[in-house]
């Protein structure tokens, strides 16, 4: 027999396992039906709480952004530089490296095809990449050019993600990271 759910807990139970699905399987072959197969219902049940596959994403992804953002701030010893905040950054993600690892791989896809259901989300959220923390600390530590601080620090957040993506294992985010941040900043003392 079938679980009677009200529609605000199917709903969030949707969203869990849709964010499930996305973190252990990836995202190759994410469609309406394979979400719903997932989450144990039909389709058209599926989209009696969601009117797309694309409004089901938007969400998800919200949700698991808003989520991540908290754990940072969360981790993030007070009076923090730039610097300790990049780190609890990826002492934070290591935690869920294959998670990460699933949604950063939909991420290049759904960029790469502005027919995928989550295109928009991720280009909208492309121009507000930097975490207010990020550029806040860039103002505070690096006043002669907190601009091109952030820029320089998310050009090599994306390359270390292109890079993480095509290793056939699961990466380790601390080491790589590690290896590239001291001279990364000693290039960022121009700018304090």
């Amino acid at each position: 027999m079938a679980r009677r759910l009200t529609p605000e807990v199917r709903r969030s139970e949707i969203l869990r396992r849709t964010r499930e699905m996305i973190a252990t399987q990836g995202a190759e072959g994410l469609s309406l039906r394979s979400v719903a197969r997932w989450c144990g219902m039909s389709a058209p049940g599926l989209l009696h709480h969601f009117s797309s596959l694309q409004v089901l994403l938007e969400e998800v992804l919200a949700a698991r952004d808003a989520e991540e953002l908290a754990a940072f701030e969360a981790a993030m010893p007070a009076d923090a530089t730039l610097r300790q905040w990049t780190d609890t950054v990826v002492r934070v993600s290591m935690t869920r490296a294959a998670e990460n690892r699933n949604f950063d791989a939909l991420e290049t896809r759904a960029l790469a095809d502005p027919e995928h259901p989550a295109h928009d989300y991720f280009a909208r959220r492309y121009g507000l990449r930097p975490f207010p923390a990020t550029v806040a600390l860039a103002e505070r530590d690096y006043p002669r050019n907190p601009a091109a601080v952030v820029e320089l620090l998310g050009t090599v957040v994306d390359g270390l993600r292109l890079r993480w993506l095509r290793s056939d294992e699961v990466p380790d985010y601390a080491a790589d990271w590690e290896r590239i941040r001291d001279t990364l900043f000693a290039g960022f003392e121009q700018y304090r």
